[in-house]
């Protein structure tokens, strides 16, 4: 799907030393909905992104974890156990929309520390970004 492609670029361009988790073989047969992103090394927080599976509509977060030594525990933790690994992440910020085709993203929902104007509908991808940006505030 182009738009999930074009989300791993932002992340990867926002975030220059972020690395998408990969699942093991044994989930090779499963579609993927979700989908996991260390933001930086020796950090404790991680983007997920999910796709509803169905429609063009994604939810991003930021996820905070109580050490970076948790965190790297539960992402080593992530190929072979999967998304359940990560059930304990705190959300620190949200961001639900839909892709309108190419870079052209619809706000729908905002929870938590978003650093945007919350009433905006049209964002980019960047601007994605800084709403979830942990480091930032």
């Amino acid at each position: 799907m182009d738009v999930l492609n074009y989300l791993r670029d932002e992340i990867k361009a926002y975030f220059p030393e972020s690395s998408e988790l990969q699942l093991s073989s044994a989930f090779a047969n499963h579609r993927r909905f979700n989908f996991y992103f260390e933001i930086a090394p020796q950090q404790r927080f991680l983007l997920y992104l999910s796709w509803d599976g169905d429609y063009d509509r994604f939810t991003l977060k930021s996820l905070e974890f109580s050490s970076e030594e948790e965190l790297e525990r539960l992402a080593a933790a992530y190929p072979e156990k999967g998304s359940k690994a990560f059930n304990i992440g705190r959300p620190r910020a949200t961001v639900s929309f839909e892709s309108r085709g190419g870079n052209n993203l619809s706000a729908l929902e905002f929870k938590g520390a978003v650093r945007l104007d919350t009433n905006v509908k049209e964002l980019s991808g960047r601007e994605l970004m800084q709403c979830v940006n942990p480091f930032e505030g």
